[in-house]
């Protein structure tokens, strides 16, 4: 990481790369407030929980973080620098969505802060992997779980191939909070082409884009997927009545993904962090069973939750398992 010199000023999350640190830090840190729950799970996979002494009001996984004291949301922009500055941090690690006066306060006291992004592309999720590996000398522990994730991304995109247009299976990814509401040109999107299906919002540019019914039927998307919120219970009955809710619109029911029941839901906590390897490998079974008839995305995950996590995590993380 690059680390700035102290009298280059005070800085806000969007002035720093990601990955950049706003000025010498103790080598590794021994007390660490984080903001951002991709990089909250990440500390913790890498043997690190103890040294985290304050979190943001979303990092509330692996179980043992949520009993660590909250100093606000990241997400709300409601992070509280006094709150931060009491828990007397050696590093603050962030997302960009700290207020600029909140930030201003830490970086004024001294404490040095370090942007991590908060996408949940697949190669985001590896750089912040690496970067904060190094911060807190895990390197070892980081390529493990790198390796993981390359194993299974490089298994899906040789599989997939070189897949024409024509091959994929058009897409409509539904965001978990808002009925037709889709995110275009996001990680939805980078997770889609890899697994060998297409966005029908690709080419948007437009982040989250409110569509009409008519705008979804006229693309006619082959399948649908969607999502139910992290906070909602992992159970398969809480999966299937978003399913349902989805099949029984009446103004779908002339698409190719209503028509063929090719209707799917995960759990949203999937999709962010290491997890999101399975997330992926539900993709690309949904949108191309033939070729990942011997692949089995659930034992992947359960597997990853054994060998980083240290848990043998009970749930329904998707449906319907095909």
């Amino acid at each position: 990481m690059t680390a700035h010199r102290i009298d280059e000023g005070i800085y806000h999350p969007k002035d720093l790369e990601d990955g950049e640190i706003s000025r010498a830090a103790p080598s590794p840190p021994g007390r660490i407030v984080s903001l951002t729950p991709i990089a909250s799970e990440l500390i913790c996979i890498f043997g690190c929980i103890d040294r985290i002494v304050g979190r943001d009001d979303h990092s509330s996984f692996p179980p043992g973080l949520d009993e660590k004291p909250t100093v606000g949301s990241g997400v709300y922009r409601t992070i509280s620098a006094k709150r931060v500055l009491d828990l007397d941090p050696d590093i603050v690690v962030t997302g960009r969505r700290v207020p600029q006066e909140e930030f201003e306060k830490i970086e004024s006291a001294g404490i040095p802060v370090v942007v991590i992004g908060t996408g949940c592309e697949l190669e985001a999720l590896i750089s912040n992997a690496w970067n904060l590996g190094r911060m807190l000398a895990t390197e070892k522990k980081t390529g493990e779980l790198v390796d993981f994730l390359e194993r299974y991304a490089n298994l899906i995109r040789d599989r997939i191939g070189s897949l024409n247009i024509e091959s994929r299976p058009l897409v409509y990814n539904e965001c978990a909070f808002r009925k037709y509401m889709i995110k275009a040109c996001t990680a939805a999107d980078e997770g889609i082409a890899l697994a060998g299906g297409a966005n029908i919002a690709h080419g948007e540019d437009l982040g989250r884009l409110a569509v009409s019914e008519e705008w979804l039927i006229g693309n006619n998307p082959d399948i649908v997927i969607s999502q139910v919120s992290s906070t909602s219970p992992a159970t398969v009955e809480m999966l299937l009545s978003k399913r349902d809710e989805i099949l029984s619109r009446p103004e779908l029911k002339g698409t190719n993904a209503v028509r063929n029941g090719r209707v799917y839901i995960s759990h949203l906590s999937i999709r962010r962090g290491p997890r999101m390897v399975g997330y992926l490998l539900y993709l690309a079974k949904w949108f191309h069973p033939e070729l990942f008839q011997d692949i089995d995305p659930a034992a992947v995950e359960k597997d990853m939750l054994q060998k980083f996590y240290g848990l043998d995590l009970e749930g329904a993380w998707a449906y319907p398992e095909v």
